[in-house]
């Protein structure tokens, strides 16, 4: 005995049949009803799609002549006769040699549609002129089409995929946060070389940055492109793959926050960091700085005031980092994020400790 198999497409059609059925009070889908769902459930790209294109109609002009025909009496529904007389289309032409299963695809609704005695529907099948014969001969057509456009297609769907992909990265990475590796030794021992980070780009809106967070930013002496091509890598995050670090194009440092726009920053070698005249307490240095703030193009120790809108930046291993004592302030305008949580290694995943004196203690 044969079985009776349906496509995902058919299937897809009964459920929605089902639906529309209940909810016009049938027991049971008339032949009109199960039409409708046909129409309904029309995707692009499928098979319905490009055999009503080859029999020159179109869902929309089905169901603009269907809704005319709509006037008229619809028998009662005694059965699924539209799926009943495609399901017997199907056992005699579709069962494959050796087989013992028939699939039901759309093109046998179709069919089964053209057989149909329900009024409203014969007179839209009537409209478009359509026949068993006729829609044989559009699938042999699609069918040698579908050959000769499956690379296209396909590449199609992949430049979609990736256009979305990229859509949705730069959104995630301009406005929420994006994965950083720390590249260098300049924020030991709390930061170790290839330590993955998670910055976020979200509570800058409503929590402005505060001492001692550990930023991501671009330094004064890194140049920001701003041709396409540069953007499009920035905002993506793969301005890497084209640009050198000995470039200094996009090139971003991760630092920790010391002195505020207004504040007064004096680093004196080998005893510590002051701000507004009030020394740090910073246990998660390596070792107390031994040079002091640098400012070009003569040497000067002292304290230096921030100007608004721009940041003092140090580095935990005070004596490995170039920071804010080398090249000065760090902009505002700048800064990518804060960190806020380490995802690798997995024996140190976890979330940044505050600095003390940001904790309140």
């Amino acid at each position: 005995m044969e079985t009776v198999r349906y496509s995902e497409d058919v299937k897809d059609v009964i459920h929605l049949a089902g639906k529309l059925a209940k909810k016009a009070g049938l027991s049971k889908p008339s032949d009109r009803v199960y039409f409708q769902a046909l129409l309904m459930t029309h995707r692009p790209f499928n098979r319905l799609d490009s055999l009503l294109k080859e029999l020159h109609a179109s869902p929309r002009a089905f169901g603009k002549h269907l809704k005319q025909a709509a006037s008229l009496p619809s028998p009662p529904a005694t059965g699924d006769s539209l799926l009943a007389t495609a399901e017997t289309l199907a056992k005699t032409t579709g069962t494959a040699a050796g087989s013992k299963t028939v699939l039901v695809d759309v093109e046998h609704l179709l069919k089964a549609a053209c057989m149909s005695s329900e009024p409203a529907l014969s007179q839209v099948i009537q409209k478009f002129q359509i026949s068993p014969e006729k829609i044989d001969n559009s699938l042999v057509r699609v069918k040698r089409k579908q050959g000769r456009n499956t690379v296209l297609f396909l590449a199609k769907e992949l430049l979609e995929v990736v256009a979305f992909v990229l859509f949705f990265l730069i959104v995630i990475k301009s406005f929420i946060g994006e994965l950083r590796l720390i590249p260098s030794e300049s924020m030991l021992p709390g930061l170790q070389v290839n330590d993955r980070l998670v910055i976020e780009r979200v509570t800058r809106w409503n929590r402005p940055y505060q001492r001692g967070d550990i930023l991501v930013f671009y330094p004064p002496m890194s140049q920001l492109k701003k041709d396409p091509v540069s953007l499009f890598l920035r905002w993506t995050g793969f301005s890497g793959l084209l640009y050198k670090k000995d470039d200094y194009i996009d090139v971003a440092y991760i630092k920790r926050l010391i002195g505020l726009p207004g504040d007064t920053v004096e680093v004196i070698p080998g005893e510590g960091v002051w701000v507004n005249g009030k020394k740090l307490d910073e246990p998660y240095i390596n070792e107390i700085a031994a040079t002091c703030t640098l400012v070009k193009p003569e040497p000067y120790c002292g304290p230096v005031k921030i100007p608004a809108g721009q940041y003092y930046m140090m580095g935990d291993n005070r004596n490995q980092s170039l920071d804010s004592r080398y090249w000065g302030f760090a902009r505002d305008e700048r800064m990518i994020g804060r960190a806020v949580f380490r995802i690798w290694p997995l024996n140190r995943v976890g979330s940044l400790p505050p600095a003390p004196y940001q904790a309140g203690k």
